[in-house]
């Protein structure tokens, strides 16, 4: 019991010394370079007590600014603007510039890539269209740019724009890609479509002639074969053949395909298919044959 009644003594103690303020001779000692940092402390740590606004909140700080108006040391005058940033009768502001974004003046210029910057900063404030410095032509024109970064940039923006004039330019820009980063980028940008324009300008066989744009074709097959249609058959008929061969990116995304396009009587074919497959490649044939619905 003695031993209780120490310990709660000692946390009076500590809870008293700690709400103590600062006194006079600690501000003063903001004006002297030896014992600043520590005042600068002491006066800090004393303010982030004061969660709420009350009496006692509103005296401190006045005298908190009271001392930065009288300091001449230039150090100690910052600290304390710090210090009333604590002040919980202030409202707080922001290290931003209040001013909106859509109150700065467009970018100038008479070149492609200013003119799509222009387009973008239009779109992404979801501004008037008539403020658009490019019309819809002027952006499909754009798409067929020779400068990839540029083409591509105009594809988005006319995806924006113009989702359904955006679907078939997409579709036929996938086939006459062969760069695998590139393809990526367009790939993307179809997944991104409405799924029934995405569906409805497909292809029913591979789009283009080079491994990663037919891959691409594979992937987005499996993501949109939900949405197809009659061409379902079709699509079949043109990925089976995809399924047979060395493995690469091409024949894993077409195996990938396989449980969302083929069903339980497709079996006898697939497995037909699957037949001499590499110790790369089988496991992946095996997984989709175990994944076919029953209809």
């Amino acid at each position: 019991m003695k031993l209780l009644t120490i310990l709660f003594a000692c946390a009076a103690c500590l809870i008293g010394s700690a709400a103590e303020a600062p006194t006079d001779a600690t501000f003063a000692d903001l004006a002297v370079p030896e014992k600043r940092l520590a005042a600068q402390q002491a006066i800090l740590d004393h303010s982030r007590g004061f969660t709420n606004a009350s009496p006692e909140a509103k005296a401190w700080f006045e005298r908190v600014r009271t001392a930065a108006k009288t300091l001449e040391n230039p150090e100690g005058q910052a600290a304390l603007q710090q210090v009333l940033m604590f002040d919980p009768s202030t409202k707080p502001r922001l290290p931003l510039n209040p001013k909106q974004p859509n109150k700065y003046e467009d970018p100038e210029g008479t070149t492609p890539e200013t003119k799509l910057a222009h387009l973008e900063r239009v779109l992404d404030q979801r501004r008037s269209a008539k403020e658009s410095p490019l019309t819809a032509e002027e952006l499909v024109a754009l798409t067929k740019h020779e400068d990839f970064a540029t083409a591509q940039r105009a594809n988005r923006l006319l995806r924006r724009v113009s989702a359904s004039a955006a679907a078939p330019i997409l579709w036929e820009r996938l086939g006459k890609l062969s760069q695998r980063s590139q393809v990526q980028e367009v790939e993307d940008e179809i997944l991104r479509l409405p799924v029934s324009l995405a569906a409805k300008h497909m292809p029913t066989e591979p789009a283009g002639t080079s491994l990663a744009s037919k891959a691409a074709w594979a992937r987005i097959v499996a993501v949109r074969a939900n949405r197809m249609g009659k061409p379902r058959f079709a699509i079949k008929a043109a990925l089976l053949p995809l399924l047979k061969g060395p493995a690469n990116e091409l024949t894993e995304a077409a195996w990938a395909a396989v449980p969302r396009l083929f069903a339980e009587a497709d079996r006898a074919a697939l497995t037909e298919a699957a037949q001499g497959l590499s110790e790369r490649l089988a496991p992946k044939a095996k997984a989709a044959l175990d994944a076919l619905p029953a209809k």
